[in-house]
């Protein structure tokens, strides 16, 4: 149990450097994406969110070995969340 706890510190860890790397490689995107598809900062960041949407379903099923169906239900769970926000903000 020791070991498995160790491996989830670590994996926790690393996804976390991952997030502030990719965070930061976003934001410093953020203005040319904005100007590149002439989104204001909210869509522009409803946008990052889509595309995070992928890499989260595309990593998930890589490690769980998740069969394609079993992807494209995952995939359009998690962009129905990013949509529905998208909507909310469009809609004000």
């Amino acid at each position: 149990m020791k070991r498995i706890k160790e491996k989830a510190r670590k994996a926790n860890h690393a996804a976390s450097a991952i997030s502030e790397a990719m965070v930061k490689t976003l934001t410093d995107m953020r203005p040319a994406l904005a100007a590149k598809y002439d989104l204001d900062d909210q869509l522009v960041t409803l946008a990052i969110a889509q595309a995070a949407v992928d890499i989260a379903a595309n990593a998930a099923s890589e490690a769980t070995g998740m069969c394609s169906a079993d992807h494209v239900v995952l995939e359009d769970r998690l962009h129905e969340v990013v949509f529905d926000a998208m909507n909310e903000l469009l809609g004000k």
